[in-house]
């Protein structure tokens, strides 16, 4: 059965820019994308890993525009999952 919070996460990203298509999630800023790979994901480590990938972008954002991007769609990513986590 599919988790809801799949739903929710899908539902919060595409509100803040991300595109759904071909049951694939794109980054507004077109760094990344992912798809649900389990019915029942982790989505806690997800955002521990992303929150990580995060921070270690942060530092780059000034000085390398692909970087900022990156960071910018990592951070909203990070909301979404933690919106999600915290039941909102």
């Amino acid at each position: 059965m599919l988790d809801m919070r799949w739903t929710q996460l899908r539902q919060i990203l595409v509100g803040a820019g991300w595109v759904w298509r071909d049951d694939t999630l794109y980054a507004p800023n077109e760094t990344m994308w992912f798809t649900q790979a389990s019915d029942r994901p982790d989505m806690a480590h997800f955002r521990d890993r992303m929150s990580e990938a995060a921070v270690s972008t942060a530092a780059f954002t000034e000085v390398d525009i692909d970087q900022h991007a990156l960071h910018e769609d990592l951070v909203s990513l990070v909301a979404a999952l933690d919106a999600v986590l915290d039941g909102n």
